[in-house]
């Protein structure tokens, strides 16, 4: 019954043109568990021949997906029922052959069983509604309101989504002022756990589908000081209402939207410390995307073109600063002390150093080829590229304390971030690398030149020793004197395979290749992917590694090395000056004096 008095509620809707012209869609998921959604798409006012196209990727993630290799059973008529011609163009696109000046409608199914932030998902018990892999667009209306209405299997009675609703308190039809607002919403439908709150004023609703060990009030009182902190960078809260939609089951990822993100985190986060940090800095992560990426846009994205790469060089910054923050946030609310925090900045710099990538491509190039490099990662990627997200981060590090120390306390990172919504988002522009350069150069006071040359658009080494030591800080590395081989093993049902192996290391150098079986050493047959034999041999020992290359064996002389240099400790120095202090603490807001506990 629900279901009908909503269909011709609908129905309604479009007969007495209280929506408008405009696009109008009709979802629905008759068999849940076919994981096929069924749309129909209403081109109001159509004329003559029209095209209708699915987009090949989703703002947020760079990656060409082919959403349309999902589409079938496509169809189209007239609004007196008349069969249409409709045919595929190309792999995205359909032209359909109007009737006059009748609408258009065209129906498909599309088949949705990808479960990640950027694919749609249907089953049983729940769908999550990624629009650019379901809703089509009117390849010459883009810009005209696009509807969108919902028919729920029976047994569902939640929808969360950042798009307005129109029927209170039904919330079955929604409305987005275009196509791109459409596409920047997903939707959460089913049985899912909904808790309402209020944060500086405005209304907030978080979604959680998944049954788990979570907190409702602990929950809230996070995520709140997390929308808080970051609000306060950037002055107000650029949105009527916020969604955050949570997948409690597997994995661990998200993805931003305008008003709402969509957020994977394992079952049992919650009552694992180290866990629950892991998700409060995705949930951070995330939500600084809603100013940095979704209203601080690089010119490279200013406007969607749905049916190619849209190449930007800035991800150093709109993902490196996001990942910088997320964990400085933490810290700032106190989820994160100052030893945790500096463990944190350790591993993300030798998570760089570790990578040769680092010495043959740049953070900007590191963008630019995020289409094809960063998600198509294979076994010599370490070998020649870099995460922007990664160097990024260090980036954001290293400028906030050098403008920290060249204002003496009065302007930090948080100052870029703010001009740049304010001069930018604010202003409906885009960036670019350059304009983020003189917006630090503004604040700090520095010509950051050459900085920018050498570091984002270059690949010499990242000046830690000299920054940290702005702010009192120590980096002690230390070499290992445990032997190395420079090959990652996998044991592949008894075989010990090679999965890759690092540029100019012992391996490297004397010829082991990927795909190799290593079966022995010195005679000695290999059954780990840690062989207790090689444990035993120490740098300038010469082996002997006995590998089945294409079923052939190949003996091949190598000299074991020293494991590469490592950042063993990132610490506050002896005797500080002043200047040194005011620095650490206006960076942390901490005290320099670390509390200091009395053994007993």
């Amino acid at each position: 019954m629900r279901f009908t008095v909503r269909s011709i509620y609908f129905l309604v809707l479009i007969s007495t043109g209280l929506w408008g012209k405009g696009v109008h869609y009709t979802l629905s998921m008759s068999e849940p568990h076919t994981h096929l959604f069924e749309v129909e798409m209403r081109l109001e006012g159509a004329k003559g021949t029209e095209v209708v196209a699915l987009p090949v990727w989703t703002p947020g993630s760079y990656l060409v997906r082919e959403y349309a290799k999902n589409v079938q059973d496509i169809s189209a008529r007239s609004e007196d029922d008349t069969v249409l011609k409709i045919k595929k163009i190309d792999k995205n696109h359909w032209q359909v052959k109007g009737k006059g000046s009748q609408d258009i409608i065209v129906s498909y199914r599309v088949y949705s069983y990808e479960h990640s932030v950027r694919t749609s998902y249907l089953n049983a018990d729940h769908a999550l509604v990624v629009p650019a892999s379901v809703l089509m667009y009117w390849q010459k209306n883009q810009q005209r309101k696009h509807h969108l209405h919902i028919n729920m299997p029976q047994n569902w009675s939640e929808i969360t989504t950042a798009l307005e609703p129109i029927n209170k308190p039904g919330n079955v039809d929604f409305i987005a002022k275009d196509y791109d607002e459409l596409v920047d919403s997903p939707l959460e439908l089913g049985n899912q756990h909904v808790v309402n709150f209020e944060v500086l004023g405005k209304p907030h609703v978080m979604a959680l589908y998944g049954a788990s060990n979570y907190d409702d009030s602990v929950l809230v009182g996070d995520i709140t000081k997390i929308i808080e902190a970051e609000t306060k960078i950037f002055g107000d809260l650029p949105y009527e209402h916020y969604s955050f939609i949570f997948h409690v089951e597997e994995g661990r990822g998200g993805l931003e939207h305008a008003n709402s993100s969509v957020n994977f985190i394992r079952r049992w986060s919650f009552n694992d410390e180290k866990r629950y940090k892991s998700f409060l800095s995705l949930v951070a992560h995330e939500f600084f995307h809603t100013w940095n990426v979704k209203r601080i846009v690089p010119k490279g994205v200013a406007s969607f073109d749905y049916d190619k790469e849209n190449y930007l060089e800035e991800l150093w910054m709109a993902e490196g600063f996001t990942s910088y923050y997320d964990e400085l946030i933490l810290q700032r609310i106190e989820h994160i002390d100052r030893e945790a925090y500096l463990e944190v900045l350790k591993d993300e710099i030798n998570t760089l150093e570790s990578r040769p990538g680092r010495l043959h491509q740049s953070v900007a190039e590191a963008s630019y080829d995020a289409w094809i490099k960063y998600y198509r990662s294979n076994e010599h990627s370490s070998n020649s590229t870099i995460s922007y997200y990664n160097k990024g981060h260090l980036l954001g590090l290293l400028l906030d304390i050098k403008i920290i120390a060249a204002t003496d306390g009065k302007s930090s990172l948080d100052d870029v971030m703010f001009r740049l919504n304010r001069d930018f988002a604010q202003k409906q522009k885009g960036y670019t690398s350059d304009d983020v350069r003189k917006v630090c150069e503004a604040v700090s006071g520095l010509k950051l030149t050459s900085f920018f040359e050498d570091f984002v658009f270059g690949v010499e080494p990242l000046p830690y020793d000299d920054v940290f030591a702005l702010a009192g800080l120590d980096v002690d590395s230390t070499t290992e004197k445990s032997s190395y081989l420079g090959t990652t093993l996998r044991d592949r049902s008894g075989r010990i395979v090679i999965t890759s192996v690092v540029e100019n290391s012992p391996a490297w150098d004397a010829g082991l290749n990927v795909h190799d079986e290593l079966v022995a050493i010195d005679g000695f047959r290999v059954k780990s992917s840690k062989p207790d034999y090689f444990r035993e041999k120490v740098p300038g020992d010469r082996i002997i590694c006995t590998v089945s290359r294409n079923g052939i064996l190949v003996d091949i002389h190598l000299t074991v090395g020293f494991e590469p240099t490592t950042i063993s400790e990132l610490k506050q120095i002896e005797k500080p000056d002043e200047h040194q202090k005011l620095v650490f603490e206006k960076w942390l807001g901490l005290p320099w004096e670390a509390e200091i506990l009395d053994e007993e």
